[in-house]
């Protein structure tokens, strides 16, 4: 009886991280954040799974413009 309540919080951990890593996109948080983009994970990046919006169309575009030098909002 143990083995299996901890086999059941083994696959409740294994669910919740899985659902953790497809909502917070952690690679492109981490490559926003080396090029210098502001970015933060749970209100921009979360927000944008939430809504159905791709982070990665919306975050690749704005660390290019902000490479070049032009200053684009996130919430527009």
């Amino acid at each position: 009886m143990e083995a299996l309540f901890y086999l059941a919080i083994l696959f409740a951990i294994i669910i919740f991280l899985s659902l953790f890593t497809y909502f917070v996109p952690i690679g492109l948080w981490v490559t926003a954040y080396f090029s210098g983009v502001k970015v933060s994970i749970f209100r921009d990046l979360v927000g944008m799974r939430l809504r159905k919006v791709p982070p990665g169309a919306i975050v690749r575009p704005k660390i290019s413009a902000e490479k070049a030098g032009i200053e684009v909002p996130l919430a527009r």
